[in-house]
This record gives structure tokens, sequence and C-alpha cells, in this order.
């Protein structure tokens, strides 16, 4: 038996959407050990431009692989692969189109939790513990919200409309895990970017509106010198009067290092602060009213020269105050976003989006690419991310909120790129608002220029998954790592033939085994990790057949094989197994040399199979080997002598076994005829058989076992009509 399975330790379904009164997002539901895992996207169920979205987290116990591998159970990596197996759970939500499920490692530890609650999308029983949509564990924020995963490597299956499960061939991800190059946190499964098209694709949803009496500001982690591109979307709402709109000052004093600000004249001013000494530059144009406009400052505080103002994604005409600043940058341990420490009657009013603060001096093509025609672009998803040091989206984590009163009881805007979250200063109606290019319409623009619009209405564009979860009562669908590996042993013992020149070389050789069983046990040869082998002509020596040496291979612990060619006429040989030198015999057997001989030719030949020790009952804690006797359907005896009117079986060097479950037809163990080979049947001198761990099948039901035999006519395996059945019981 050549399949394991490794059964998920934890798994939990995260979610932003909805509670049911279609107001509060059920950010910190915790659905850990449900019986249902669901990944789904949802259009429009509370706005027009509303995207609700769920994801799965699963992780399964490396620690077990590697013992398993440690004590030879499952072979050395490039021989066995691992496979994620996640089982469909009917549902009424069939998918309206094909969509695509990717498969990220996490990158962070998470916990489980023991949330049920589907419904209302809010746990209560847990007190706070497990993960959700904003935390990775009990007061531990993710990094970014929904989850932290790894870019690679990264996995995907297509479902066209329908139910299918889940199965995708993760080797990879899980040699890293074994080899501790990445860390097992397990997997998320969820919708392609391209799918989940608020939080991955379309930015930004929302902005912060300022009243003129609050700001936002938070420690401030930026440098006050080096390289810097800084840009935003502003709309403000009044005229006339000077509005800070950035500010880097100290939070003891009045001085401050650089401020950013739309003067009395409407025009956008930056200024810089040097030991006492400020200059700054001005936009020609002036920043209308109550329209959004993006803008980018380019500007190495130390090396000197004038910033490059871009307004709208161009180059802005600019005038000059005082040149470039001389002496040293004025030191700065906060930042503020809407005012400054200069008053209330300087605080912005209107609405700021996107703050961005990169440590290198962007390009104007990349300027150009932050612009994004009008519409905000999703930062992180951009050439310049790598830069991206700072990063306020206003209102599009579901952390974000603002709550003010006197003094504020809770307002909160986080740092999506780096540390620097922002808290309020002052009172107002400071409040999160639609921002800039938002999804008018059910219209949302993409980065690309393309577009996805719901057309249908609320609830009626929707792309559901869903699984069975480690918490169901069907053993067979709980979700799955299998080991996957050809196990199978192919002993040419009983069906050696000798070399012909009428078939190509590699159909020539066979394959002998050695068995180093000791005291009832397989064991390895001490300190041999291959064998020599020569074949003579008597138990005594004699003859040597094989003219050239002969090299033997470990295939598992006690278990070593061969694989040669003989061109002889001797009908007997006497194999030898040594160490390397070949002064130690280990083995000495016998090989009848059988010669093909010229026969009737059927080109679809058909076979009477037979389970020749099969019981109707087996028990978990067994592990029995299914042998099988084997002859074309057309066998007479009546064609041979009494003598010989028992035959020896056919040897079936290529076939494949199935387990079914007979109440309902579920395939518990499906034919792996593919790469892996993981149900491929051994054989022997006595014929073929398989080993069958019966833990594998869930106690308390019937099952049926089918073969298939490789045709080459065909160039397939052809499934065999009979089925055998036996029952499985606990001990």
């Amino acid at each position: 038996m050549a399949i394991k399975k490794y059964y998920a330790n934890k798994d939990n379904t995260i979610t932003n959407a909805f509670q049911q009164n279609l107001i509060t997002r059920g950010t910190d539901a915790n659905m850990g050990l449900s019986d249902i895992l669901e990944t789904f996207s949802i259009y429009g169920q509370a706005s027009a431009t509303s995207t609700e979205l769920e994801r799965i987290l699963i992780q399964f116990p490396v620690d077990q692989i590697i013992a398993d591998r440690s004590t030879n159970t499952i072979p050395e990596s490039g021989k066995v692969s691992f496979v994620l197996n996640m089982y469909n759970a009917p549902n009424s939500q069939t998918t309206p189109r094909e969509l695509e499920l990717t498969v990220l490692p996490i990158s962070s530890s998470w916990q489980e939790g023991t949330g049920m609650d589907m419904e209302e999308y809010k746990d209560v029983t847990n007190n706070g513990n497990g993960s959700n949509w904003v935390n990775s564990a009990a007061n531990t924020p993710w990094v970014t919200e929904g989850g932290d995963y790894l870019e690679s490597p990264a996995y995907s299956q297509s479902f066209p409309i329908g139910n299918e499960n889940l199965k995708i061939d993760i080797t990879t991800l899980v040699e890293e895990w074994i080899a501790g190059t990445v860390p097992n946190y397990g997997v998320g499964v969820h919708l392609t970017s391209s799918q989940e098209a608020y939080y991955q694709k379309f930015f930004p949803r929302e902005a912060v509106q300022f009243d003129g009496q609050g700001f936002l500001s938070g420690t401030a982690a930026m440098p006050t010198d080096g390289p810097s591109t800084i840009s935003a979307w502003i709309k403000p709402t009044d005229s006339g009067t000077l509005r800070y709109l950035l500010f880097w000052q100290n939070i003891g004093g009045v001085s401050y290092s650089r401020a950013i600000f739309r003067a009395t004249s409407q025009q956008l001013k930056y200024q810089r602060n040097f030991s006492g000494t400020n200059s700054w530059i001005t936009s020609t144009d002036t920043i209308s009213q109550d329209v959004w406009t993006h803008f980018a400052i380019t500007h190495d505080q130390v090396a000197g020269g004038e910033p490059i103002l871009y307004l709208n994604g161009a180059v802005a005409a600019i005038t000059t105050d005082a040149g470039p600043p001389s002496g040293t940058p004025n030191s700065f341990d906060m930042v503020a976003i809407g005012g400054s420490n200069a008053g209330s009657s300087t605080n912005f009013i209107g609405s700021v989006d996107d703050v961005a603060y990169y440590n290198q001096i962007l390009t104007p093509t990349e300027i150009t690419e932050l612009y994004n025609a009008g519409c905000p672009a999703n930062l992180s998803s951009l050439s310049t991310s790598t830069d991206l040091t700072n990063w306020w989206v206003y209102g599009d984590d579901p952390r974000d909120e603002i709550i003010l009163g006197t003094p504020p009881t809770k307002a909160s805007i986080y740092d999506r790129a780096g540390s620097t979250n922002l808290f309020a200063t002052g009172s107002g109606d400071m409040a999160i608002v639609t921002g800039s290019c938002s999804g008018q319409n059910g219209t949302v623009p993409d980065n690309s220029g393309g577009q996805i619009t719901n057309t249908l209405g609320p609830k009626e564009t929707w792309y559901t998954k869903k699984f069975f979860g480690r918490g169901s009562e069907f053993f067979f669908k709980t979700p799955t790592i299998e080991a996957v590996w050809d196990s199978a042993i192919k002993d040419d013992r009983g069906n050696f033939y000798a070399s012909s020149s009428l078939l190509p070389a590699e159909e020539n050789e066979r394959t002998l085994y050695l068995y180093n069983a000791i005291g009832g046990r397989l064991r390895d040869v001490p300190g041999a990790t291959t064998l020599g082998v020569r074949v003579y002509t008597s138990a005594s020596g004699g003859e040597q057949l094989n003219s050239s040496p002969i090299t033997a291979g470990r295939v598992s612990t006690g278990i070593y094989s061969a694989s040669f060619s003989l061109d002889t006429t001797a009908s007997v040989g006497y194999d030898r197994w040594f160490d390397t030198g070949f002064t130690d015999c280990y083995y000495t057997g016998t090989v009848d040399i059988k010669t093909h001989q010229a026969s009737g030719y059927s080109p679809y030949p058909t076979y009477v199979t037979t389970l020749t020790n099969l019981r109707s009952i087996y028990y978990t804690h067994e592990t029995p080997r299914f042998e099988f006797y084997v002859r074309q359907k057309d066998w007479s005896p009546t064609i041979y002598t009494v003598a010989t009117k028992k035959t020896d079986t056919l040897i079936m060097e290529s076939g494949s076994y199935q387990i079914h479950r007979l109440t309902d037809n579920l395939v518990a163990i499906p034919y792996d005829t593919g790469s892996t080979k993981g149900t491929e049947m051994s054989f022997d001198v006595s014929g073929n058989y398989f080993d069958l761990p019966i833990k594998l099948l869930e106690p308390g039901y019937s099952y049926g076992v089918k073969v298939a035999y490789y045709d080459e006519v065909v160039d397939s395996y052809i499934e065999q009509p009979h089925i055998w059945k036996f029952r499985v019981e606990e001990v």
C-alpha cells in the first residue's frame, strides 16, 4: 500500500461578510472546528458596491510526516508526492460561472477557535480566541487583514459550474515544510485575486473626511532625510484659508521638519525646515474645490535640489521660495494628516485618501502608475510596492474606525505597509466616507483598465465553494494530505525470461528482490546501501551467467532489488547476493529461466481474476495482504493432462486496484495509474497482491475491491468486471 493520509489538525473559515443586519461586518467571526469550510465572494449584498469574502485556513501535522520519513515509512524526497484533498459539501449556492481557487502557504501562526455560527458571522462563545478576518489569534492582528500568505509556492484549481472536490499536488510546499525552509502554518484556500475584487484588486473604496476640528497622528517611523516620494488623494471642500494636509513635527515643540498644505490662494505648497532655515515650492495651478486631486512630491532631503511636484500624474509647474535650505533637517517624532500643531484654524476641511510614503524617488512613469488614470490603484500590487514604507488606505481595513467624542473614544487608521498607525486628535465630525472612484452605479474600474459590473443587482452575483471540515461526521471527507508513492514490488523470480532479440532492451530486463528478514523482521544489511549480484549455473558456483556487474539498490528497510537481463540458454540460474567487495554472501536463491515462445495472438485478452484469501470481515488494526489468481478467460483444463490440471497464475506486470464503499459507491481509494502509481499491485512468484491498511477505511461499512490491468494495445488500464466485498469493523 503506497498511500498514507495525514488528517488536518486545525481548520477555520474567516470572513468579512455582513451580519444579517447588512450593516455590521462579521470580521470578528470565529468559525473554527466547524463541519463545513467555505470560501466565497459575494458582490452587492449590502449595497451596489459591497463585496463580502470568506477564506479557509487549514493546517496539517507535518511533524508526523517528518517522523514517518525518519523511520522510512514514507520514501525520501523525490520519490513521494503529497496531495491536498478537500471534499465537496453539496449546497444550493451553485457557481454562476467557472471559478478558480488558489492555495497559498500561511506565513504566520493562528488559532483555530471553536465558533460554529455560520449565519450571524459572529462568535460569542469563545471569548475572542481563534483566528478571524482581523486577528490571527486573540489580540494578535494579521499583518494584512484576511490572513498573511506567502506568494510562493502557489497552487490553483479551476471549478466549472457544478460541484467538485479539490485535489492539488502540493509536494513542493510539503518538502519545504519538512526541510524547515518554510514554517508550517498551513495553507489558505480562497478565490483568486481577480475574483476577490474588493480587497485584492479594487482600491480604494473609502476615505477620511475632516471637518477642521480634528486630525490624525501617530508616532513617526519615516526618516528625516534621504530620497522620498509622498503621494495622496485630496478633496478640499472649502476655500480661502491655509489648510495643512501632512505635517512632520516634534510632539513637545512647535518645530517641524516638513509640511504639505493648501495655501490661502488654493495652491499646493511643500515646505522644508532645516535648523531654522526653511524654503518651499508652490504649485502654479490651484487645487480645485470639491474635486478629487492626486499629488506626488519627489525629493532628496539631504542631497539638495528642488522637489518635483506632480498633479494628476503629470509634472506641475512650480515657483520656488528661498531655494534649497541649508543645514540639517529638523528631527520629528510624529506625523500628522489633516492638521498640525498650529491650531484647529489651519486643520484641513475635506477628504484625504491613499496617503503613501516611499523611500525612493519614483520615476514619472511610476507616478503615472500611481495616478492610474484618475482611479486610485492597489499600491501593494504595483511595481513600486517594494519601496512603499507607509500607506494609509482609509476605511478599507476592517480595523479602521472613527468614533469621536470628547476626548475621542475610538479612532484608528491602520498603516497597510508599515507600523505607523494613526489615531485621532481633537474632536468634531471626522468620519470614513466614500472615496474617489469607488464603484458608482455598480461598476468598479480595475488597475488594468477593465471593469467588473454588477448588473444583476443585490445578492445575484456570487462565487461559492464549500468543503467538509475536520469536524465533519464523514470520515472520508475530512481534509487530508495524502502521501502517495509507488511501493509496488515487482519480483520476476517466478516470471523470469532470458533475453530475446525480438524485444527492446528495456523489456528484456527482469527484477529480483532480496528480503533480509532476521528474526521475523526486515532489517538493513549493516553499512550497505548497495549489494552485488552474480548469477551462476549451479548452487556451488559453476559458470557465471552475467558477464557485467549487477548492482542491487536498497528499496526500503531490509529490501533490495536488482534489474538486469541474461542472454543465456540455461534453464535454471542461481542468484547469489554479496557485499560490494563480493566477499560476504548474504543470500543464495534459484530462478527458473524461461524462454519466449510463439503463441496465438489475442489483441484484446480477457481475464478471470480470483481473490484467493478474501475474508468477510476485517478489523481496523489489520493490514491484510490481498492475493490474486489470474488466468486467461478462455483457459480450459481439458487441453492439459490430468497431471497438469492446475496451472500457475498469470502475473499481471501492470495492475491497479480501487476500494469503494458499497452503500453509496463512494470511492475511498481511487485508482492511481498516473506518475505516482500509489495503487500499483505488487507481484512475486505466487502472483499479484497488495497490502491494505484497514485503518484507512471507516468502520461500520461494507466495501468492494476492483482491479484494472494495463492493455498495451489500447494503451490504457482496463477495469475488470469482478467485485470482491468485505466489511470493516472496530476491534
